[in-house]
């Protein structure tokens, strides 16, 4: 059969009116919003169909050339481990390290000692190396040694992942360290704006982008006060998400992050600035601990919606990670699943698939716009600081944990094994650090095991 031989006239030209009727007839007498409409957890109403946008604009990645980092955890506390991993990492595909302290709000129980040899013998192996290198919930005492020692090395970038709102540090003191990153001249980011923590303890998209916003706002506020321009401050400046396996709002939660970025730099005196860095790790809540393979699936899809939804960089949590320290086959597997992707599907080289698409471009603004509302409301009331030392921000995340409806899991609630498998993991996991008064929660927390 050739295609030529189709008649293009068999599907006729029809309207929305049209299919209305013919929704209403299948439908049989049910209420069209009730039926086909589904919202959010911020309550944004998602239509069946949509007519495409023809004002539609990319949203490109900050380098549209290039593919996305893909990046790897490195958390193991053992020495001899830690540098087989990097080696494996970086020998198969792994284009980026993220060294994560055991004390970050992103170590979910495992992570570096900055004092012990694994961290300083890790950052050796990883300096001389072509990767980016990230640090994770380190202080800036330790971001100046590691900034100091690598610059003149093989790093091709670096980000510091300094956080003020994260650390509840002294904010004079968090001043006169950026003003000494300033001073080397290094070609790196220095602070992260980070919603992950709002995500992870269970808050809505709109309130984790409104998070990052509050906290991009106020890291400007700082870095404008150690001397930095507001073009320069936001050069400086990462943005850090999560990645869940709901496809269309982890697209459409990147993409209006790159939104709320162009409209703060807008306020702030630069039009037309420099795309931001943008960090997408794989959601810790979505992770499962029974039937734990599952976890896979989801990572998938989380890492194609962050990919096309326009992430720079893209950090997968292992699957296994809710049992133990993961072991070299979890690591693979979190590794191979941005890989794949690029090397078989091509994602790296596609810019912003789902401009013009409808559904994705009206989610993605009345997201952005939700967003903003709550964080003009952070800002009405003195700031991040200020919500997060009241207790206003951890009530609020913990009110959306509490709304949120309950849906089946793969695996867990759905489907269940009635003899789980053996997990292999390489360690005990040790307490989970929380950030910003709040502490991460998994969805399937609570379910009988």
């Amino acid at each position: 059969m050739n295609i030529d031989s189709l008649d293009p006239a068999i599907f006729d030209q029809t309207d929305r009116k049209s299919w209305l009727k013919l929704v209403e007839r299948a439908l049989k007498g049910q209420d069209f919003r009730e039926t086909l409409v589904s919202r959010t957890d911020d309550g944004i109403a998602i239509e069946p169909l949509y007519e495409r946008r023809t004002d539609g604009t990319p949203l490109s990645r900050q380098r549209a050339d290039m593919p996305w980092t893909v990046t790897q955890r490195m958390d193991d506390p053992s020495t001899e481990r830690a540098l087989a991993q990097l080696e494996d990492d970086l020998a198969n595909g792994a284009t980026g390290i993220c060294l994560v302290s055991k004390t970050s709000a992103s170590a979910f129980g495992t992570g570096m000692d900055a004092q012990a040899p694994t961290f300083s013998e890790t950052l050796t192996a990883t300096s001389s190396r072509t990767a980016t290198l990230r640090l994770d919930g380190f202080s800036s005492g330790i971001a100046k040694a590691v900034a100091t020692s690598i610059a003149n090395d093989a790093i091709q970038r670096l980000h510091l992942g300094l956080d003020a709102f994260l650390s509840a540090g002294n904010f004079s003191n968090f001043i006169s360290d950026i003003k000494y990153f300033i001073e080397l001249r290094l070609a790196c980011t220095i602070i992260n704006a980070d919603g992950r923590v709002v995500h992870n303890a269970g808050g809505t998209e709109a309130q984790e982008l409104a998070v990052m916003a509050a906290s991009l706002v106020g890291h400007l506020r700082l870095l404008e006060q150690a001397g930095l321009s507001p073009e320069a401050a936001l050069r400086a400046t990462s943005l850090c998400l999560s990645a869940d396996q709901n496809q269309f709002t982890t697209m459409a939660k990147t993409r209006a992050a790159r939104l709320i970025f162009a409209r703060i730099a807008e306020a702030s005196g630069v039009p037309n600035p420099q795309p931001a860095h943008l960090l997408a790790e794989t959601s810790y809540r979505m992770l499962t601990h029974r039937d734990p393979e599952t976890n896979i699936l989801r990572n998938t899809i989380a890492v194609f919606s962050a990919g096309v939804g326009g992430a720079d960089e893209i950090l997968v949590l292992p699957h296994s990670l809710t049992h133990g320290i993961p072991d070299p086959l979890a690591r693979r597997l979190a590794r191979n699943t941005q890989t794949v992707l690029m090397a078989e599907s091509h994602l790296d080289h596609v810019v912003d698939p789902a401009a013009g698409a409808g559904g994705i471009e009206a989610l993605t603004n009345t997201l952005a716009e939700r967003a903003w509302d709550i964080f003009t409301e952070i800002e009405s009331k003195g700031g991040l600081a200020k919500v997060i030392a009241s207790g206003e921000l951890a009530a609020m995340i913990a009110e959306a944990r509490a709304n949120r409806i309950a849906k089946p899991i793969v695996g867990t609630t759905l489907f269940a094994m009635k003899t789980e498998r053996p997990v292999v993991v390489l360690g005990a996991l040790g307490p989970v650090a929380g950030g910003m008064g709040l502490m991460p929660v998994r969805l399937d927390e609570g379910v009988e095991a």
